[in-house]
């Protein structure tokens, strides 16, 4: 077992055992106690929690482009702005649009690629051969024929089903692919197993990004399609941040790619303004910023003085997120959660239901869909809103790739409320009376499961 496995084992124990993972010296064992591996571009901001790297001649102000009347006018305003940690990371002069499900999602990113004319970066966790996997191949290909720079990370295990040849194809096609932890039989490392590339993101021409949860499969075709109509949510970004979006892909992208498939993303041009919508895009790596995601996440909840909306698939919340949620609706926020009934995962679907007996008890409401919510959603205060790929689970804190665009924007806010108030509309309300009435048998086994849930 490798010195950079044993460091996250060691980590686990002050996870499960309830401490507060705010704590630096966590931070530090991340830090420290684990492999380093040198980029192959020197990317001169440290943090991958950032929306624009700093100036590197020193300052470390986040500024944008914008001057005069206009940076006055996009500025945030300071009471929205609580909801964000450091409020230097956040950045005006976005557009903004929420995709909902696959029928909104796939569309705009076909388009995209379609319009792409000097580069395509796309990052995702699961890429089917099938039907839109197909779409999305041929539409890759082609834009690699006509002269667009293609690059695609798929994370190996979560492509297991997919066959080696379909990315063959697109690599035949000028498609420049990278499996992300590769596992090799022949070199077993099970560090790779546990490492995962979870983000699911598409950026074109430095020019417009997307990013959610998302994957390229059936599973998010709607059933008049033929698919299994997943729910889930995308963000659409113009403006500064796109350039974040994509350094982030490519910290991943150079670190595996041969040297003359790089790209060095100090030397890309960051886009101009496109709005006046204020974010703040937040990633975790393998080894730094592995709680930025959830630190992140906590502030809010921990700010919110109206309402509290959270759809979340794979909902198996560490002690700290339970308590800010619990402490939430002590002081009279209204807090709703918005889960599937039914996942793709039964040992976590038990782990889940493990909680919401003390979020029953202390007000919090919890809808359960027929559907499966695959949506990763957090809206505070319809002002503050959180789409990503990140679970509220062990594994998205410990182990996975993730990245969050946070956005400060109360149109945001109520189109992400609308979408998940129609699902909640079509959804059942848990009370606690009913769920209190579960067997003996059925409790035991959420508890083993919860107890377990750094495994799953």
């Amino acid at each position: 077992m490798g010195e950079d496995l044993v460091a996250i084992l060691e980590l686990d124990p002050e996870i499960s055992g309830g401490k507060h993972l705010d704590d630096a010296s966590l931070e530090l064992n991340m830090l420290f106690s684990t492999h380093r591996r040198r980029e192959p571009y020197a990317l001169w901001w440290g943090r991958s929690m950032t929306t624009t790297p700093p100036n590197p001649a020193g300052s470390a102000e986040i500024t944008d482009e914008i001057s005069g009347t206009d940076a006055l006018a996009l500025r945030p305003p300071s009471v929205a702005a609580r909801y964000v940690e450091d409020r230097r990371e956040l950045m005006p002069g976005h557009a903004v649009k929420l995709l909902r499900n696959g029928v909104e999602t796939f569309p705009a990113w076909l388009d995209a690629i379609e319009a792409a004319r000097s580069r395509i970066s796309l990052e995702m966790y699961i890429f089917s051969d099938d039907a839109i996997g197909r779409k999305f191949a041929d539409a890759l290909s082609r834009a690699a024929r006509r002269g667009v720079e293609v690059r695609l990370i798929y994370d190996f295990v979560g492509c297991r089903d997919t066959p080696a040849e379909f990315f063959d194809r697109m690599r035949g096609q000028g498609v420049h692919v990278i499996a992300y932890h590769r596992y090799r039989f022949w070199r077993p490392r099970f560090w790779a197993l546990l490492r995962r590339n979870h983000r699911k993101t598409l950026v074109c021409d430095g020019r417009i990004a997307f990013a959610g949860g998302l994957n390229i499969a059936n599973d998010w075709v709607s059933l008049d399609d033929g698919g299994g109509d997943w729910h889930d949510a995308v963000v659409q970004v113009e403006g500064p941040a796109v350039a974040a979006i994509e350094a982030i892909f490519l910290r991943t992208w150079n670190r595996r790619a041969k040297k003359w498939a790089r790209l060095d993303p100090v030397r890309l041009a960051h886009p101009p303004a496109a709005g006046t919508t204020a974010l703040v895009v937040i990633s975790n790596s393998e080894m730094r910023e592995r709680f930025a995601i959830r630190r992140a996440a906590l502030h809010a909840v921990r700010e919110s003085a109206r309402r509290i909306y959270l759809a979340n698939p794979y909902f198996v919340p560490d002690r700290g997120v339970l308590r800010a949620l619990q402490r939430a609706a002590a002081r009279g926020v209204d807090v709703r959660l918005l889960l599937p009934k039914e996942s793709d995962s039964t040992v976590l679907d038990l782990a889940a239901r493990a909680v919401f007996g003390p979020l029953l008890a202390a007000g919090v409401r919890i809808w359960q869909s027929q559907a499966v919510v695959h949506t990763k959603v957090l809206s505070v205060d319809d002002v503050f809103v959180s789409i990503g790929s990140y679970n509220f689970d062990h594994r998205s804190l410990a182990y996975n790739l993730e990245m969050v665009v946070n956005v400060i924007d109360p149109r945001t806010s109520a189109d992400v409320i609308a979408m998940l108030e129609s699902d909640i509309a079509n959804s059942e309300e848990l009370t606690r009376e009913g769920f209190g009435n579960r067997p003996l048998l059925v409790r035991l086994l959420e508890r083993l499961a919860y107890a377990f849930r750094k495994w799953l």
